[in-house]
């Protein structure tokens, strides 16, 4: 199944700001200035606070070694990953990176890795961190609405890609499923199927993904007569732990639950983990429906049903947009960036084995 999705793009240029701008606006010569940033001790102290003050309000970094052969700088697009991991049990982050990096070497633009958390985008500004860098280009993964780098996205102005999450800037490109959707028809394959009292476990509001695959079961819910009840929403916050405990609970206060929506296989496993310790049988007694189809999801619990999506493909088209703009070549999104598919495993069965 394929789903068309918006692509809004961007396409200008940072302007950086040289040591000649800041030579020009402390009235000092470009020798000053450069002994000034190296703290040599011929130049006043007055005179480098006031350099020390213009390069943080023009917002001047000096260029990076090794990035420029006779002059000619070559295009450079970074892949910004948010809050890396030590294990990637998804394969959603290696799958991107090998995506991009696909796309630059087709280009002949070069790749450059970039890891961030929330105290290093507190230190550090995002546009000052694409200078000081010299991208040509940027694509950003794994951020949440709230993180800084979102909130500052506005600022930068260099070509923009960002997987799973809108931004709100019309010139920022974006890339994903139709997240919406695909959990409306994970969920739709639960109420054909005879479940009727179904929950979800999310990764919390502050995830524009999650916020999407929310509404996509409140759809299906609300389409067939459903309630879409607040104690059968949890948080699970991506996590196999989280979720697991989260459902152990409301298995525990509502037996009721006849199926779970997981936003993600990671938050699917630890339900799955928590139905088993209840002594109930997945797929027949409580149904689950993850989404991602993570490498081991066809071996666990009979296999897990769930939406499948392509991040080699994602991570390809997100690379392969920027770097169009970055050369000046309009490129629409490849089509298989787009696609998902319900993949129809053990754990979602019906309650007659069908």
């Amino acid at each position: 199944m394929i789903y068309s999705h918006k692509i809004l793009m961007g396409v200008s240029r940072m302007k950086r700001v040289t040591i000649r701008d800041v030579a020009k606006a402390a009235g000092v010569s470009i020798t000053t200035v450069s002994k000034a940033l190296n703290n040599y001790p011929d130049v006043k102290e007055q005179t480098k606070r006031r350099i020390q003050e213009l390069v943080q309000e023009m917002d001047y970094v000096p260029d990076a070694a090794g990035r420029s052969m006779g002059g000619i700088s070559e295009p450079v697009v970074g892949v910004l990953i948010n809050d890396l991991r030590p294990r990637d049990p998804s394969g959603a982050v290696y799958g991107i990176l090998s995506g991009v990096c696909r796309a630059c070497r087709e280009d002949g633009v070069e790749f450059l890795l970039l890891t961030t958390d929330l105290d290093a985008q507190r230190q550090t500004p995002l546009k000052r961190l694409c200078l000081r860098k010299q991208l040509s280009g940027l694509v950003c993964s794994g951020f949440r609405l709230t993180d800084p780098y979102i909130e500052q996205i506005n600022e930068i102005d260099i070509p923009c890609a960002c997987i799973d999450i809108a931004t709100g800037n019309p010139r920022v490109m974006e890339v994903s499923v139709d997240n919406v959707r695909a959990a409306e028809e994970a969920v739709s394959l639960l109420i054909d199927s005879g479940r009727t009292n179904i929950a979800i476990v999310h990764g919390g509001v502050d995830a524009d993904v999650s916020n999407r695959r929310i509404r996509g079961y409140r759809a299906a819910m609300e389409r067939s007569g459903l309630p879409v009840l607040p104690e059968r929403m949890l948080n699970g916050a991506f996590e196999e732990a989280a979720a697991r405990s989260g459902a152990l609970r409301l298995l525990e206060a509502d037996p009721e639950v006849d199926a779970f929506f997981c936003a993600s296989d990671q938050m699917a496993l630890g339900v799955c983990q928590a139905i088993e310790e209840r002594g109930l049988s997945i797929g027949r007694d409580v149904a689950v429906v993850g989404f991602d189809d993570i490498p081991t999801a066809q071996y666990l619990y009979g296999g897990l049903t769930t939406i499948r999506q392509d991040f080699f493909a994602m991570g390809h088209a997100a690379g392969h947009m920027v770097c169009g703009k970055v050369l000046g070549l309009a490129r629409p999104v490849p089509a298989e960036a787009l696609l998902y598919e319900l993949v129809v495993r053990s754990s979602a069965r019906g309650r007659d084995g069908d």
